[in-house]
């Protein structure tokens, strides 16, 4: 049954006083998780995801999305999370819908629904749209910010690391980057001897394979570009000025004397823009990191002269959204790596990174 909002908490009252009534379980939440969702195909996606971390984390959760049409109306559906059919309710279901130009009334018809005196996060699902100050106007209200940067084009990198530095006093966190973790472990542990980090001055060159999404054109995908932007970092690579060339497949980018390589090697058995190997080439050593026909499976070997170590492979769980979100959400505070890192590689990938179109004639962003 839609809602208008302000009928939106007396619904959910009389909800609470049923279950209540039924499993005299006390009413307990610990924030309100506001979901964007920027397709309506997505949706379903959304729902089910907020439902799971609800289960696990005691939530109010308000889903968006908007709609064209007209006459401009904000309406709401209303429900209790639940951990199983005939289970305790763990929180309040809120999805919002916006029609048309009351898309731009959701910044602060969303605050009003947030549990006061607690924690708000916003996650925004899917690809960031161009000229467009939603996702900003929304952060302002936030304490936590959860993207998913393997979902957007390579040119959001530099609009997130905008957006960071800004801060608009909210910590981020991207479920790319908790993703990428365990390979940035495997990388560090390549150095963890002097006579592999003796090797580092005479580094030559970084070749990052990533399958690509089906059209994609860009030169490499943006988890690819988050992972050399913190290797560049970790190296204090010159990231200002980075020259690149392109072809068939792949580009290569010039920082110095170290040369990083992107190409493209699409596997169906992985996500879009999920990386598939890591090589680095010094003078006298090399170091691999390769992903197996089993794709949680990754290959890690090094040679470095005088240091023989056999090459072993090594099992990543690839967690599913929710399972990242909750993590989110029991660390929040800010990732000064994620920060850096975000920063360093949108410098690099910039040059190469489709801009942004020209806003429709006369329209402006809102």
């Amino acid at each position: 049954m839609r809602l208008p909002l302000d009928a939106v908490e007396r619904e959910l009252a009389r909800l609470w006083q049923e279950e209540t009534r039924r499993s005299r379980a006390p009413r307990m939440e610990l924030l309100t998780l506001v979901t964007l969702v920027s397709e309506e195909r997505l949706l379903e996606r959304a729902h089910e995801v907020v439902a799971a971390v609800a289960r696990e984390y005691p939530s109010r959760t308000v889903v968006a999305l908007c709609r064209p049409g007209a006459p401009p109306g904000i309406t709401a559906d209303v429900a209790l999370h639940r951990a199983s059919a005939d289970g305790p309710a763990r929180g309040d279901a809120i999805t919002v819908e916006a029609i048309g130009a009351a898309r731009d009334w959701l910044p602060e018809n969303i605050e009003r629904l947030a549990l006061p005196d607690l924690p708000v996060c916003l996650w925004w699902v899917g690809d960031l749209p161009d000229h467009d100050r939603l996702f900003d106007r929304m952060l302002l209200g936030a304490d936590r910010v959860v993207v998913n940067s393997c979902e957007m084009d390579l040119r959001d990198l530099e609009k997130l690391s905008n957006l960071v530095r800004g801060r608009h006093g909210c910590a981020f966190a991207d479920l790319t980057w908790i993703r990428l973790r365990p390979l940035l472990d495997l990388v560090a542990r390549f150095f963890d001897d002097e006579s592999a980090r003796a090797l580092l001055p005479a580094l030559r060159r970084i070749i990052i394979e990533f399958s690509p999404r089906e059209g994609d054109t860009d030169a490499a995908s943006t988890q690819a570009g988050l992972l050399f932007g913190w290797m560049a970092h970790a190296l204090a690579l010159p990231s200002e000025h980075a020259a690149w060339t392109r072809g068939e497949g792949w580009a290569e980018v010039r920082l110095g004397g170290v040369a990083g390589r992107f190409e493209a090697r699409a596997r169906a058995d992985v996500a879009p823009g999920t990386i598939v190997r890591v090589t680095i080439e010094c003078e006298g050593g090399r170091f691999e990191i390769e992903r197996q026909e089993d794709p949680e499976v990754l290959r890690w070997s090094r040679e470095v002269p005088g240091a023989p170590m056999p090459p072993h492979t090594v099992h990543v769980t690839s967690h599913d959204e929710s399972t990242l979100l909750v993590r989110c959400l029991e660390r929040p505070r800010r990732d000064a790596l994620l920060e850096a890192s975000l920063l360093t590689g949108s410098r690099i990938v910039r040059p190469v990174a489709p801009r942004p179109s020209a806003p429709p004639s006369g329209q402006g962003a809102p």
